[in-house]
């Protein structure tokens, strides 16, 4: 029982890193194609899902710090 709370514990915790991670390189690319003057794809579906991956990572942490 505590090493299955363990590894979900360790699971959650790395799932909102790289959640966490996809958010800020989400934003980092935005911010390159503004400065290099190139026109971005879709704004709204890469807004939308910086704010999903952003809410993921804080339940999935929320998550993790409830089994512990």
């Amino acid at each position: 029982m505590i090493f299955s709370r363990v590894m979900a514990y360790a699971c959650l915790t790395a799932l909102a890193g790289i959640f966490a991670v996809v958010v800020a390189l989400m934003i980092l690319l935005t911010i390159v194609q503004l400065l290099r003057g190139e026109a971005i794809p879709d704004p709204a579906a890469r807004a939308i899902g910086a704010v999903v991956a952003a809410g993921l990572a804080l339940v999935c942490r929320a998550v993790a710090k409830r089994l512990i």
